[in-house]
This record gives C-alpha cells, structure tokens and sequence, in this order.
C-alpha cells in the first residue's frame, strides 16, 4: 500500500511553498492550454451554438422551432465534458539532488517539484481530478486530490515539503497499486473523466531497471504515460577534466577515473540511454519529453503543451 504525505509546517515550509508557488505559477504563465482540450462539440444539454444540417447529420438533432421560423435546418450543438485525471509521479530518490556543476544550476527535484506544481495548477484550471505520488526512499507517497478544494495547493505544499532521498521500492508493483487507489477516488468524485493521464517526472537513473519494473504495468492497463525527464547539462556534455571521483548517489558506488579517458565512452552510454528511453515500448500513449534543469523550462512545458493540444 502507498502511505499517506503529510505536508509541512513552519516558518521554512512556509518560505518554501511561497517560492515554490511563484516558480509554479511563472512556468504556466501565458499557457493557454492543459493536457487536453477542455471541451468539445457533442450532444450534451448544454446548449453551445447552432449548425447548418448537412447531408449525413441525424435528422433528430435538428432544431424544428427554429425551422419553423426560418425555414432552414439546423442543428444544436452543446460542449461536452472531456476531463482527464491526472496522476502526477514524482522522482524523490536520491539521485534528483543531483546537479550541474557550477552556479547558479538548479538541483533536479527542484525542477521535478516545480514542473509537477505547474501541472497541478492547470489540472485545477480545467476541473480536472489529479494526485500526486512521490517516489523515494523504499515507497510510493501519495495524496489524492479527487473532491478537495484547492487540489493544486494539497498538492503545492507536499511538494515543499518533500526531499529527495533512497531508491525506488524494491516492488514493482507498488506504483501501479497507488496509481489504482487514487483512480478509484477519481472516477468516485469524476465519473465523467474520460481518460487518464500519468505523467512522470523523473531523471530516469535506475541502478537496477527498476522504473521500467514500475511503469510496465502502465503500459498493460492502457495508461497514457508520459515521461518528462530531466537531463542536466553536464550529463549531455562531460565538461569534467583530470582525475575525477563520481559516486552513485542511490547505491553509494565510487568510480575514480581519468575524466578524459572516460568522456567518449560515458557520453556514448548517455546517449544510447536516452534514444532507449524515447523509444520505449515503441506505443503511442507511451512518450518522453526530455528538459534540462537548467534551461527555460516553461518554454520546453509549454512547447509540449502546444505540440500536443495540435494533435
């Protein structure tokens, strides 16, 4: 079973929310658009706006009052509801306090957090059900949101109050036993979402394969996964010279090593780790979307959140 997240309180929750609030807000700024169009034409009660009756339209749509004083056929359309729950999976292992070298770089959970907050508050802008799982320390932490008010901010402060630490649980499973409990509460408060959207946020470090382990369950329930993994700047480019010290930060492992011995061989494993997970599965509910840390992440969030409004 997934515990229960208890945010926190005090002054340094408190400065922690509000600057977490304000980064939140700054990566949605300007987005018009969520993870799906909120509504659509159909034949809800409703009313919307009329239509000229064309050939193959069913004749028991057509409005006859309004025949009846114009002599012309049309019909009435109505916005039907599209909602989508959201389940937000968060990285909290120890590997997301990893960082670029240099200043000014941003730690990789606080991205996570970020990028998860500004989801939270667009799922809250289209009345649509989400919760929140963090990942981290031998088990999935969840808390749904499905009939609160204010989900977005149940959701801000846990954030704030998260650290990054351990690995992910040893069973595979215990992802996808969260991800039901909280569909549950979903389709009990929101019996009209028609889909569900999981969106993981992740650097995709995984000693033993053990996110693929969690997600495959996913891809066997007909879950549309997406993948926003954050890859920093150093992971793409190596900059490291002279003899250098790395440690795995979820095992504890050491490697000392000549950096530029090493640079070719550990860019090419990056790479090919990469390309593996864009291609995962090889389906279409399955996609990553990799952001840097580092860079203009609403630009790269709000980019997806276009490219997939477009489809």
């Amino acid at each position: 079973m997934a515990d229960a997240v208890t945010p926190g309180t005090g002054p340094r929750a408190r400065t922690a929310l509000q600057g977490l609030a304000l980064t939140a807000r700054h990566l949605v700024a300007g987005a018009a658009a969520g993870f799906h169009r909120s509504r659509r034409p159909g034949r809800a009660q409703e009313f919307s706006q009329y239509r000229a009756y064309q050939p193959g339209d069913e004749p028991r749509h057509i409005d006859w009052k309004l025949f009846a004083r114009s002599d012309r056929y049309f019909l009435r359309e109505s916005e039907t509801d599209t909602r989508s729950a959201l389940d937000l999976v968060v990285d909290a292992t120890a590997s997301m306090r990893h960082r670029a070298p240099g200043s000014g770089t941003v730690e990789k959970f606080a991205a996570a957090r970020a990028l998860a907050a500004a989801l939270a508050f667009l799922a809250e802008g289209q009345g649509d059900p989400a919760a929140l799982h963090l990942v981290g320390d031998g088990a999935v932490r969840s808390l749904a949101t499905a009939g609160r008010r204010a989900p977005a901010d149940a959701i801000l402060r846990t954030l704030a109050a998260a650290e990054p630490a351990g690995r992910w649980p040893a069973d595979p499973a215990a992802l996808a036993t969260a991800l039901r409990k909280t569909e549950h509460d979903a389709a009990s408060a929101a019996p009209g979402a028609a889909a569900r959207v999981t969106v993981v946020i992740t650097d995709g470090h995984q000693p033993g394969g053990e996110i693929r382990a969690a997600l495959r369950p996913l891809r066997v329930r007909r879950h549309e996964v997406v993948l926003l993994r954050l890859v920093a700047r150093d992971e793409r480019e190596f900059p490291y010279r002279g003899q250098v010290r790395f440690e795995e930060w979820e095992t504890g492992r050491t490697l000392e090593a000549d950096a530029g011995a090493m640079r070719s061989h550990f860019l090419a494993i990056a790479d090919a780790d990469r390309a593996a997970w864009r291609h995962e599965w090889g389906a279409d509910r399955f996609e990553t979307v990799e952001l840097d840390p580092d860079g203009e992440l609403e630009l790269g969030l709000r980019a997806y959140l276009r490219r997939r409004m477009g489809r």
